[in-house]
């Protein structure tokens, strides 16, 4: 990672901290998500997430539910439209 590339990240994660899940809403807005395990955090999953009203967080591409628990989200500052939320979580339940 370069010094300018450095810069750019902390600058990022000063305008867009990561938040505890207790204050997630399940408003359709598009999330990076957090995961933790034995050895530590890792934040470097590109992929991005929203939160159903049923409490479950859903992959959006490729299309999937998430099965492992996140321990901190941030919004990505878009939110999908309800129908796009209803065919991914439909996409997602055949795969």
């Amino acid at each position: 990672m370069t010094i300018a590339e450095r810069k750019a990240r902390e600058a990022y994660d000063r305008v867009n901290p990561w938040r505890p899940m207790k204050d997630a809403k399940a408003d359709g807005t598009i999330c990076e998500l957090l995961f933790s395990d034995m050895v530590g955090s890792f934040d470097t999953d590109p992929r991005r997430y929203f939160l159903d009203a049923s409490g479950k967080w859903f992959r959006i591409d490729p299309p999937g539910p998430i099965y492992k628990a996140p321990t901190s989200w941030r919004a990505a500052w878009v939110k999908l439209t309800p129908e796009r939320r209803t065919l991914i979580k439909r996409e997602a339940r055949y795969k």
